[in-house]
């Protein structure tokens, strides 16, 4: 290397490496925003299903006098409760209220053994970072609350099985 030169890039191409990385970060971060904000809809879908798991498991075992012994209730208790334990919230941010409209709980005595159903539907889930990149950009800004569903079939542990009342 001859002696006076530099090692260093000219200024110009120095400023063209930071032009390029101000256009990179901000596709980057949007990237990794929405490899975040999945992850916590996969992991919020996989907690609502473990919720009607846990429902419909409670309702197969649960047996007086080989009759099913869990009402509707109960057993909406019961997954409303492990909801509340992981702290699944709602679209505004409450906890989740089940009711008839988002959770029901269901036999089929038809097969042998009977059939146990327990469904989650229409549970909003709110997205916290795309939607808010998302109202940088021109058009109409995007809904933040997306409904998930969830449902667990399981067989009765019993032969003679009726269906509990509510």
């Amino acid at each position: 290397m001859a002696a006076g030169k530099s090692r260093w890039k000219p200024n110009r191409e120095r400023g063209a490496v930071i032009m390029e990385l101000a256009v990179a970060i901000p596709l980057l971060l949007l990237m990794v925003a929405g490899v975040i904000d999945l992850g916590f809809l996969f992991w919020e879908r996989e907690v609502l299903t473990n919720a009607t798991r846990e429902g419909a498991r409670a309702g197969a075992q649960a047996v007086v006098d080989g009759k099913a012994a869990l009402r509707v209730s109960e057993v909406k208790t019961l997954v409303q409760t492990y909801l509340q334990n992981y702290k699944i919230k709602n679209g505004s941010g409450g906890n989740i209220t089940l009711g008839s409209g988002n959770f029901s709980y269901t036999w089929n005595t038809s097969t042998n053994p009977a059939l146990l159903t327990v469904r989650l539907f229409n549970i909003p889930v709110k997205m916290m970072l795309l939607p808010n990149i998302k109202n940088f950009f021109p058009g109409e800004p995007m809904d933040s609350t997306i409904y998930l569903n969830a449902e667990t079939t399981m067989a009765a542990e019993w032969v003679n099985t009726s269906t509990p009342s509510p």
